[in-house]
């Protein structure tokens, strides 16, 4: 979840579903064997839901602004967790910072395993897109203020000229039943709705 001081410190490329107050909310299936599998289903869910009555609620409040299915390419860990790679899509955090970039994948992959030596680090997890060549991912799981986290990161080890970042956005874990950060979006100039 991003409230507006999450969405203040966020970079995005012009026209990124992620800008312009967008994108307040990301939910990540994290899937064993093929995830297009899943992803197919999902898409199909929503229509089943419409036609036997189960969802109801406006059309544009049923926007998904980016959808992909991502295949792991490779995890990075931080040395005092003592974790092996593939804990990393489960290390416990408060937050991430998800980076989406096109092009200079060995020294954004080169990146992605120096960035766990910041103290706020817990583990990187890189991934490639299964739908639309040439598009990856890095999600880096940060413990404490994932906007101050982003900010490091992007000090500490800038992107590469190689590497086009189109949206470096951090955000903070949701704890189910429990949202003080509700009224902060709310009563902020994000968008009210997600209609397009």
């Amino acid at each position: 979840m991003a409230t507006p001081d999450l969405h203040a410190a966020r970079e995005s490329v012009v026209g990124s579903p992620f800008g312009a107050g967008r994108a307040s909310f990301i939910t990540i299936y994290t899937l064993t064997g093929d995830p297009q599998i899943a992803f197919d289903d999902m898409s199909t869910l929503r229509e089943r839901l419409i036609d036997t009555g189960r969802m109801a609620f406006p059309e544009d409040q049923k926007a998904v602004r980016e959808g992909d299915c991502f295949q792991s390419v490779d995890a990075f860990v931080s040395p005092p967790t003592k974790l092996v790679p593939a804990d990393v899509p489960f290390v416990g955090h408060t937050g991430v910072v998800l980076r989406q970039r096109r092009g200079g994948q060995d020294a954004a992959l080169a990146r992605a395993e120096r960035l766990v030596e910041i103290d706020v680090v817990h583990g990187v997890w890189s991934l490639s897109s299964r739908l639309r060549d040439g598009l990856d991912m890095d999600i880096v799981f940060v413990e404490g203020d994932a906007a101050a986290a982003a900010k490091k990161m992007r000090a500490v080890e800038p992107a590469d000229s190689a590497t086009q970042v189109l949206v470096d956005a951090p955000y903070s874990r949701i704890n189910p039943m429990h949202y003080p950060w509700a009224d902060a979006i709310r009563n902020s100039d994000l968008p009210k709705t997600v209609a397009l």
